[in-house]
């Protein structure tokens, strides 16, 4: 796994890749500070950030895009996975060579408010906490962009793709508010998440009976909600979508706020996305 984090990292620097992402986030970086801090005498840097993330919905993809999609097109990926290496350890030192780079240029940015603290108090709690936020948020958006290049062989299509997805999650708190309420439309979610869970076990194992046990199960569980506690379904399909508000939820942490549920959700955000992409590298090996 070691080696791969090596190559991988390696690689960045050996194209005009990694020199691009960190001239052009710490670029941009510098022109939010100076617009805002010095131009405006402003100590907020932590609300910088919140600004850069735009940015992100162009530089993860380049950083991704190549992970798989090149070794699928140059198959080379069929010598790494008959390496003796399991298949989520060369997802994960994918994963977190791309999280090392964007975490160096998180790194190199610090640089701004180091400056900031010579000329006045400055807010550290939130500037400490605003970073640790869009650290994790990043790997968020790292995981999705992976598994986008895992499901093919052409760059251009995978990074187009994950600028198409972040770029949904960018917009969900606008997609929320024109989502329709009513129990109808929730119980519709249900059942669709219901026959989704189905599918994926059935891709997953190949056995029907599996499918449908484990698709009946879900459905039997949001039976007995329905039955109990109906007004659940009134909202279910607005806090679906909600529940994919990635970069809502750093507004937190720009305000000096260490939420660890925000923590867990990322993580736990990333990791799906992650075992997504295992399932996806996994299923070519057999392939």
């Amino acid at each position: 796994m070691s080696a791969i984090f090596k190559r991988e990292f390696g690689n960045y620097f050996c194209s005009f890749i990694g020199y691009a992402f960190l001239t052009i986030f710490v670029l941009v970086t510098a022109i939010y500070f100076s617009l805002y801090n010095v131009l405006s005498l402003s100590p907020d840097y932590h609300l910088i950030l919140s600004n850069v993330v735009i940015v992100l919905l162009i530089l993860v993809p380049i950083i991704t895009m190549r992970l798989f999609s090149e070794e699928s097109k140059q198959k080379t990926d069929q010598l790494l996975l008959t390496a003796p290496v399991k298949v989520y350890e060369i997802v994960l030192a994918k994963f977190f060579a791309a999280s090392a780079l964007f975490a160096m240029g998180l790194i190199i940015t610090l640089i701004f408010p180091i400056i900031l603290s010579f000329f006045g108090n400055v807010p550290t709690g939130q500037i400490i906490s605003a970073y640790v936020g869009f650290f994790f948020m990043g790997m968020c958006f790292i995981a999705v962009g992976i598994w986008v290049s895992s499901l093919t062989d052409n760059q251009v299509v995978a990074g187009i793709g994950t600028f198409g997805i972040l770029f949904v999650l960018f917009m969900i708190e606008a997609i929320g508010k024109g989502v329709p309420e009513g129990r109808n439309y929730g119980c519709g979610l249900a059942i669709l998440i219901c026959i989704i869970i189905g599918l994926f076990v059935y891709n997953s194992v190949n056995n029907i009976k599996y499918s449908v046990i484990s698709g009946g199960v879900f459905f039997v569980i949001g039976l007995i909600v329905f039955f109990v506690k109906p007004e659940f379904y009134d909202t279910f399909l607005y806090n679906f979508v909600m529940s994919f508000a990635v970069i809502s939820k750093f507004s937190k942490f720009m305000l000096g706020i260490f939420d660890f549920t925000t923590i867990v959700y990322y993580i736990t955000f990333a990791a799906g996305f992650i075992y997504l992409t295992v399932r996806s590298v996994d299923k070519k090996r057999w392939s």
